[in-house]
C-alpha cells in the first residue's frame, strides 16, 4: 500500500477499542482507489461508521495508519473530506438556499459566488421553489436533499456516506441515490458509504466491503460486476440479485454472531 496515492484512501492494520474494553476496529487494512465508490456493510456494531468517522477525522484510534491524499488522518477534519449523516443537520435559522450557501462561503467562496452556486445545486435537486423555505417548512426528504447538496456542493475529495438514506420513504432513497451515483459518475470523487442495506450496498458501490461482527474486522471484499451507469441497471436483474444474495448470506452469518455476542456480554 502506498501513502502518497492522490485522491486515495489507505487504512493499515488499524485498531480502535472504546472504554472500558470494547474493541470496535482490530487490524482493518483497506485501500480505496480515487475516485472509486466503496460500500461497507455488517452487523451492528462492527464498527463500520467508527470506521468511517476515523476516515472523516472526527474519531481518534490506538494504533495504525490512516491516509488520505498522503495526508495522515488523526483527528485532524477538512472540508476535502465530508460527510454525509443520517440524522438532517440543517440551520433552522437559514433558508433552503442559504443552507447550502453557508457551506460554499465557509470554504472562502464570495458571498455571490456561493448563493449563485447554491442556486444551482437547489434547482439540481427540483426545489427551486422552496429556495426561499425553512427546514421546519420542509419534509424529511426534502430536508435531506438540502444536507446532501450542502456536502456535494463544496466538491469534497473524499465523499463519507453514514447511512444517509436509511429514514426516507423509497422515492426519496432512490432519487438521492441517483443523485449521488450521478455526482460520483460525473466528478469521479472517492466515495465511502455506510449502510445496513444489502440492496442499497450493491446497487451502489463497484466494492461491498463486508464487516464481522464486533470486534470488526474486514471478512471478505466483493467486487460488484454491473455497469458504472447504475441507473441503467435494474434492480431485479439476475446478476444484482446474485451478488445481494450472496452479501446477504455471508452477512447473516455475522448477524448472529453479533446477536450471540450481545446477549453473553450485555451490549
Amino acid at each position: 500500500m502506498s501513502t502518497s496515492t492522490p485522491g486515495g484512501l489507505v487504512v493499515r492494520n488499524l485498531h480502535k477499542t472504546y472504554p472500558p474494553d470494547i474493541v470496535a476496529l482490530r487490524d482493518v487494512s483497506l485501500e480505496l482507489a480515487p475516485g472509486t465508490f466503496t460500500a461497507i456493510i455488517g452487523p451492528s456494531g462492527c464498527g463500520k461508521t467508527t470506521l468511517l468517522k476515523i476516515a472523516a477525522g472526527i474519531e481518534t484510534y490506538q494504533h495504525g495508519e490512516v491516509f488520505f491524499a498522503g495526508e495522515r488522518i488523526a483527528g485532524n477534519t477538512s472540508w476535502r473530506r465530508s460527510v454525509i449523516y443520517q440524522d438532517i443537520r440543517l440551520f433552522p435559522w437559514l433558508t433552503a438556499q442559504a443552507n447550502v450557501a453557508f457551506a460554499l462561503e465557509s470554504k472562502g467562496l464570495p458571498k455571490a459566488e456561493a448563493r449563485r452556486q447554491a442556486a444551482q445545486w437547489i434547482e439540481r435537486q427540483g426545489l427551486q421553489l422552496y429556495a426561499d423555505a425553512y427546514p421546519a417548512e420542509l419534509s424529511g426528504g426534502m430536508r435531506q436533499k438540502i444536507g446532501v447538496c450542502r456536502v456535494l456542493a463544496n466538491a469534497p475529495e473524499l465523499v463519507l456516506c453514514d447511512e444517509p438514506f436509511s429514514a426516507l420513504d423509497w422515492t426519496a432513497r432512490e432519487s438521492l441515490q441517483l443523485e449521488l451515483l450521478h455526482y460520483w459518475y460525473e466528478q469521479r470523487k472517492t466515495v465511502l458509504f455506510v449502510t445496513h442495506n444489502v440492496e442499497e450496498a450493491v446497487y451502489l458501490a463497484q466494492r461491498v466491503v463486508l464487516m464481522s461482527a464486533r470486534p470488526g474486522e474486514i471478512k471478505e471484499i466483493v467486487d460488484v460486476p454491473l455497469p458504472e451507469e447504475r441507473w441503467s441497471v435494474r434492480r431485479d436483474s439476475p446478476q444484482l440479485l446474485a451478488v445481494a444474495q450472496y452479501v446477504n448470506n455471508h452477512i447473516a452469518d455475522e448477524v448472529r454472531k453479533a446477536q450471540a455476542t450481545e446477549q453473553a456480554v450485555g451490549y
